[in-house]
């Protein structure tokens, strides 16, 4: 099963533990979902969804809020795919709702909506909703994203405040006729999801980011002995070339000791890195003494060339 798609399967099985997470997880569905329609003369209230785990938490939500039984349709569409319509009849609900929510009724030439009073619900909630009808996130496998779109810039930029009420560093953007609230940093998306509650998509997730975590670390590693290792046979070449200079125009016996016995130990040990010739000598030497004695070696070379 796809990461996204085990997230939502799980957060469709969390059931609010109170009335204020009822409210803010239901406030999501209507904020988002919710299309005021008029039928016989009468108001509805109607969220469209389209997954029948996610239609079937939010008529559970309808219930225990508002006291009434919504109806639940379903419409076929033209490209062979449905969704889930829950009626809410205003007539019937219509006070309840208001008092249930505190919220002001606002009316456009477009649409009628309802927005949010925060001092009645749970925000840990409403994102849990918000998540749940228009949230996406990749799996971590391959990147770390996660995004809720909205269609007004108001409700993302609603969401943007929830998101950093909880230090979630989030971002708004607008793409493809949708605002986007997303999150991008690995550890902002694991602290979202720890926030919803979703245990086990949770463990998924930290076990993908320790093994990547891994092996980044691993890869960092090799790069970093792999350039070491070049570093070390080109200052090796170099230096046998050196020795080589000094033993075709006046031999290592006529150099200071010192310097004689290094240049037989890179001789010895021609690509051998500084501190295996110091474990070659004993540790008579230190890695610094070789390093001099090496360059003074190089020194000398480059005089005889001249001269």
């Amino acid at each position: 099963m796809l990461f996204f798609y085990r997230v939502k399967n799980e957060l469709a099985r969390i059931v609010p533990k109170n009335i204020y997470e009822k409210r803010g997880e239901l406030l999501a569905f209507i904020q988002l979902r919710g299309r005021t329609a008029i039928k016989d003369k009468k108001m509805d209230l109607n969220i469209i969804l389209e997954d029948p785990a996610i239609t079937r938490t939010a008529y559970n939500l309808i219930k225990q809020v508002f006291k009434i039984h919504p109806v639940i349709k379903t419409e076929h569409l033209s490209n062979n795919e449905k969704h889930y319509v829950i009626e809410i009849s205003l007539v019937k609900g219509y006070e309840r709702i208001f008092q249930e929510f505190n919220q002001i009724y606002e009316q456009s030439i477009k649409e009628k909506r309802f927005i949010l009073n925060n001092n009645f619900f749970s925000k840990v909630a409403y994102l849990r909703g918000a998540f749940l009808v228009n949230g996406f996130v990749n799996d971590p496998e391959k990147m770390y994203h996660l995004e809720i779109s909205v269609n007004d810039e108001i409700e993302a930029n609603f969401i943007h405040i929830l998101f950093n009420f909880y230090h979630l560093n989030s971002r708004v953007s607008f793409w493809k006729k949708k605002w986007l609230v997303y999150l991008k940093k690995g550890d902002s998306i694991f602290e979202f999801l720890r926030l919803i509650g979703v245990q086990n998509a949770l463990l998924y997730y930290q076990d993908i980011r320790a093994r990547k975590d891994m092996v980044n670390t691993v890869n960092r590693l090799v790069n970093c002995e792999t350039a070491n290792l070049d570093k070390t046979i080109f200052s090796a070449v170099e230096q046998l070339h050196k020795i080589d200079i000094i033993e075709r125009k006046v031999g290592l016996k006529n150099i200071p000791p010192k310097l004689a016995k290094v240049a037989e130990i890179r001789k010895k040990l021609p690509y051998a890195s500084l501190r295996e010739m110091v474990e070659e000598v004993d540790y008579e030497i230190t890695k610094s003494g070789i390093y001099h004695r090496l360059k003074k070696i190089s020194q000398i070379a480059d005089e005889l060339l001249e001269s």
